[in-house]
């Protein structure tokens, strides 16, 4: 009669270091959480730390977790909207604001906006209505905005979201293109608005391709 093989006891604090190395790989966070329930906790931790949002039910069933846990909420630092390829909204996504989540999580810290289709020539711009402005000012109170990949219509649109972020310290930009490449201010009070509702903006990180530039005080 076979028996199993004895397999190592590893400690749990070894174990949550390797776990805390797998913070950016979701499946293998997932898989842990399954080992065993020493594993369970600090695993689903990490998973509700940093969200990503692929798809609309990724989004709803976001939601529905943090509605029937409502512990889980205060976990949540970071929220990432990358919608997937095969995701046949994937402009629509980036332009909704997931109010339901928003208003749930008191500590989120860190908000992304990434659309890898966006490079596409036929990519539709993101254009953000007023009233999507005014939610991201009302439940988005984050410190640090990724943006990009992401096509804007203007550069106006892209200072439009960053001035409705009155509590933005750092931000970082990757490959963002505009359809019309215009002044995006046509005027000097534009310019007065835009850094006036932006004094708390510290940190400026602009990536294009492999390339990176910084900017801070």
């Amino acid at each position: 009669m076979s028996t199993l093989p004895h397999l190592p006891y590893i400690p749990l604090e070894v174990a949550e270091n390797i776990i805390d190395q797998l913070s950016r790989d979701v499946r293998s966070l997932r898989s842990c959480a399954l080992t065993c329930r020493g594993w369970h906790l600090h695993a689903r931790y990490l998973l509700m730390t940093s969200i990503r949002v692929r798809s609309r039910e990724d989004l709803l069933s976001i939601c529905d977790h943090i509605a029937s846990i409502p512990r889980m909420a205060r976990f949540v630092r970071s929220i990432s909207v990358l919608p997937a390829h095969n995701e046949n909204s994937g402009a629509s996504l980036t332009e909704t604001i997931p109010v339901d989540l928003l208003k749930r999580l008191p500590n989120l810290h860190s908000y992304s906006l990434r659309d890898a289709a966006s490079s596409r020539p036929d990519a539709i711009a993101m254009s953000l209505h007023p009233t999507i402005l005014i939610c991201f000012r009302t439940y988005l109170h984050v410190q640090e905005l990724g943006l990009g990949p992401l096509k804007f219509c203007t550069g106006a649109e892209l200072a439009r979201l960053l001035v409705a972020l009155p509590r933005l310290q750092r931000l970082e930009c990757t490959d963002l293109q505009f359809v019309d490449r215009r002044n995006i201010w046509g005027a000097t009070a534009g310019a007065t608005r835009f850094r006036d509702g932006c004094n708390g903006l510290s940190e400026v990180t602009v990536r294009l391709a492999s390339s990176a530039r910084y900017f801070g005080q």
